[in-house]
């Protein structure tokens, strides 16, 4: 997991070259963007959506197999909680259609505004869409096939 913010990204581009691909193009991305599906070549693309984050008690973890996900705010504020699979109970088998799987347990937060992001590789457990305050939230999930 790496968190930064959108005005950090050129450090970030020696990571590797499909995250150095998506951060290039986050910042087509901000909060006048229409909600949708972005095809952005090599692999990656980028679901634009706008919810009302929910309370941290309902929070359930996910991890992907096939893809990282860079989950960037672009309007609004949330906490994403993540922790260890290791210190996690899975809640279901893997779905290997929808590249992901589902997990209950402890759960630390990090706090997300406008212009943060955080990387999640594969298997890391992530629970996003935590309620911060009473504000909707609009993020980009640029999703990384690995």
């Amino acid at each position: 997991m790496i968190h930064s913010n959108i005005l950090n990204n050129d450090f970030y581009k020696t990571l590797d070259c499909k995250i150095a691909h998506c951060l290039e193009k986050s910042k087509e991305f901000n909060e006048n963007t229409p909600i949708g599906r972005y095809d952005l070549g090599e692999g990656c693309f980028v679901n634009v959506s706008e919810y009302q984050p929910k309370d941290i008690q309902d929070a359930i973890f996910e991890t992907h197999s096939k893809y990282a996900d860079i989950q960037m705010i672009l309007d609004g504020e949330e906490y994403i909680g993540y922790n260890k699979t290791t210190l996690l109970s899975p809640e279901c088998a893997y779905d290997s259609e929808k590249d992901i799987r589902f997990w209950q347990g402890e759960i630390s937060l990090l706090a997300m505004q406008k212009g943060d992001w955080v990387l999640f590789m594969p298997e890391e457990a992530h629970a996003p869409g935590l309620k911060y305050n009473s504000k909707s939230v609009k993020k980009a999930v640029f999703k990384i096939p690995y």
